[in-house]
């Protein structure tokens, strides 16, 4: 339904248009007198800055950069706090709320922020006192030291209404550069009712020194993901939240179980090539080709005496050359050898055998 516009009586609502009230009266009536300069205490401060509205579990998040500005484009000298208003309309499409529609939620002291949290030039509110069925309008401003607000924020708007619950059963498999996500459908909200408008799912993932990030921004509508920018031998941790649409908006559950899971490389590097073995005066001397492989950390050398079954391995530490001598080998005796290549990852991941070299020594 079309809201019909209201005929509302305009009045100067902030010191700044009084001001400006006042130097027009005595530029009409002054006679030529110069005015007096504008204090700077009398300089409101200009608009917040990067104000944003997003929903986090049972709250909507409001936050901002405190402006540096006043409204002479000056350098801000007097900021006390800054204001919340609000406004509430039933339903969850969008509408224009009026301006007397609007109420004071906050006022946030910068030196004391009981309501909300002050981080260096960043502001945080959470609004809690939410009534499903509804869309929530706000606004921003900040004030100075005499409680006048300055410049007001653009109005952002988001819809409320019932969460779904939260994913249960995550798990986390780890793979070779991939991690495999996967957890229980959703089909509750979580007053117990069917939800019916479910929009999919968002994954969200950390490392020990980095915060949440989306892996998602649109939903995924399995219970199933695959996180393909990971890299091996790197612990990450992840959680998922079901995520309804209401009207334009998505309301997200709050955090599923948190799971860790860390990539690792599986695949072995390729077989060792030209293997060849000749014999030297202090031993078997055996050379193969370098391999062409970048993670390639060294090689192993194995042997077996003719009659034997079983190769054992002659090279403990790897090898950083393509070159071993066998100084233990004895004269008289038939000997066979095999090398492999050893990657640089944490599971050492060894390639099959190369094709085996004999020798009559």
């Amino acid at each position: 339904m079309n809201r019909i516009p209201k005929t509302v009586n305009r009045k100067p609502k902030t010191r700044t248009q009084f001001f400006l009230l006042f130097a027009l009266i005595l530029l009409v009536g002054g006679c030529g007198k110069k005015l007096a300069p504008i204090p700077p205490d009398a300089v409101l401060p200009a608009a917040v800055r990067d104000f944003r509205l997003s929903q986090e579990g049972d709250a909507l998040v409001l936050a901002w950069l405190l402006p540096r500005e006043n409204l002479l484009g000056q350098p801000l000298t007097q900021i006390q706090g800054c204001r919340v208003l609000r406004a509430e309309i039933k339903g969850v499409e969008p509408a224009q709320p009026y301006p007397e529609e609007f109420v004071r939620l906050a006022d946030i002291d910068l030196a004391y922020p009981r309501l909300a949290e002050v981080r260096g030039e960043a502001v945080i509110y959470r609004d809690r006192n939410l009534v499903p069925g509804k869309r929530y309008y706000y606004r921003v401003a900040a004030y100075d030291q005499e409680m006048y607000a300055g410049a007001w924020s653009r109005t952002l708007s988001h819809a409320w209404g019932v969460l779904p619950r939260a994913p249960q059963g995550l798990r986390a498999l780890p793979g070779d550069r991939i991690v495999q996500l996967s957890w229980q459908p959703v089909t509750q909200e979580q007053d117990g009712r069917p939800v019916r408008d479910l929009a999919g799912y968002r994954l969200y993932r950390r490392t020990r020194d980095q915060s949440w990030i989306s892996l998602n921004p649109q939903p995924v509508r399995g219970p199933a993901f695959q996180d393909l920018s990971v890299l091996n031998d790197v612990e990450y941790a992840y959680l998922a939240r079901a995520v309804r649409r209401v009207g334009p908006d998505f309301l997200e559950s709050v955090d599923s179980d948190v799971h860790a899971a860390m990539p690792e490389k599986r695949t072995p590097p390729p077989p060792v090539l030209n293997l060849v073995a000749v014999a030297g005066a202090k031993g078997v001397e055996l050379r193969w080709d370098p391999s062409p492989a970048p993670d390639v950390a060294g090689y192993r050398i194995y042997r077996r005496q003719e009659g034997e079954v079983k190769f054992l391995l002659l090279t403990p530490a790897l090898l950083t050359r393509p070159a071993y001598l066998d100084a233990q080998a004895r004269r008289g005796r038939i000997y066979y050898y095999y090398a492999t290549a050893v990657d640089n990852s944490r599971r050492a991941n060894e390639s099959i055998p190369s094709e085996e070299a004999g020798i009559s020594y």
